[in-house]
């Protein structure tokens, strides 16, 4: 009697568990690759940024010879926009024309600057605007306390009816 319960427990576990995955790799057969969908946003992109300090290379950071560390670094979704040519000082607006990366929905625009040694008392903040075409989308201000490093992330959400109001 023990052998014929042992064989039964067994063909309802085994069997079990072999209908559970026969249905389940019939199911993953039948989903669909989707393609993915092209959330930029069409239109002129303009980035302000005026900082409260002058900036200069952090003497903390790591520099090799692939890694040319820029004091001040800005980032876009994740994309870098490119600011190494320009040389930031204190309370000067730095316009950087023609950004592209803006997204339909969700949007992140992150900063990271040094501020200089000497001026480890002082608190910093980098103010960050950003226009399409010419109005005013963001404005925003990252504050770092005394001797940090001036660093942040903006959060914006950029939707098709900002885009179409911009057009009358």
């Amino acid at each position: 009697m023990r052998f014929f319960l042992v064989v039964a427990i067994w063909v309802v576990i085994v069997g079990g568990l072999w209908k559970y995955i026969s249905h389940r790799d019939a199911q993953r057969e039948l989903i669909v690759a989707t393609t993915p969908i092209d959330l930029t946003v069409e239109g002129r992109f303009a980035l302000e940024i005026t900082p409260t300090f002058s900036t200069e290379d952090d003497p903390f950071a790591l520099t090799t010879s692939e890694n040319n560390a820029s004091p001040f670094e800005v980032k876009l979704n994740g994309d870098v926009v490119d600011m190494r040519a320009l040389e930031f000082q204190r309370g000067e607006t730095i316009r950087k024309e023609k950004i592209a990366g803006v997204l339909t929905g969700h949007n992140e625009i992150y900063v990271n600057a040094s501020p200089p040694l000497s001026e480890n008392t002082l608190e910093h903040g980098i103010r960050v605007k950003v226009y399409q075409d010419d109005t005013l989308i963001v404005d925003k201000t990252v504050w770092a306390d005394q001797g940090a490093l001036v660093s942040g992330t903006i959060s914006f959400n950029h939707s098709q009816t900002e885009e179409a109001s911009h057009d009358h």
